[in-house]
């Protein structure tokens, strides 16, 4: 609603001004006869060739003919006599009529240069897109490939807390330590009951 305002403001804006204060100028009474000039030639022109300038800026908007005829009833009431008079209601559609006029003349005018700049337009927008896209994508992989790289070396380092030496006695050792020890413990047993059979 907001963007439509922003379109329609300016346009509206001048018509408004024109359909208003323009009439004032033919209460001079040495230009009181031309008023007709101001209903029939200022404000239809006014109409084609505002419609015209936007639809070469925003494409065909059939509500934007909608303005003129809108802005015309209260300038009628002020300057023209209201509704009591058939002309100020055929006023109304002309302008109307008018203004759809003005758009296709837009269009048929500056169509093909608004289309080809709304292209451009797009495609610079599509071109954005897809390198935010991309960078989007390539942090996602970097992210991964960090990620796998910090799995694998808290694997590693896992490994070689698990594979380290423990302190085992050497299994290919073929000395038998319990026959050596029974042997002293033997040899030591001997040699104390020698002793004692001395005394």
């Amino acid at each position: 609603m907001n963007s439509m305002l922003k379109k329609y403001l300016p346009y509206a804006a001048i018509i408004f001004v024109i359909y208003i204060f323009v009439p004032f100028i033919f209460y001079i009474p040495a230009l009181n006869r031309f008023s007709a000039v101001a209903y029939y030639f200022i404000f239809l022109v006014t109409q084609v060739v505002l419609s015209a300038i936007y639809c070469s800026k925003h494409g065909l908007d059939f509500l934007f003919a909608l303005i003129a005829p809108i802005i015309f009833i209260p300038s009628m009431l002020i300057h023209n006599g209201g509704f009591s008079r058939i002309e100020n209601i055929l006023l109304v559609i002309i302008y109307l009529v008018a203004g759809i006029f003005g758009l296709f003349l837009g269009d048929l005018a500056f169509g093909e240069e608004r289309r080809k700049r709304e292209k451009k337009e797009q495609e610079a927008a599509e071109e954005v897109l897809l390198q935010a896209k991309r960078r989007d994508e390539e942090e996602r992989e970097r992210m991964t490939a960090q990620s796998a790289a910090r799995q694998r070396a808290e694997a590693r380092r896992s490994n070689t807390r698990r594979q380290a030496p423990q302190p085992t006695r050497d299994t290919d050792d073929d000395f038998d330590y319990d026959k050596y020890t029974a042997d002293i413990d033997k040899d030591l047993e001997e040699r104390v009951n020698r002793l004692l059979d001395d005394e």
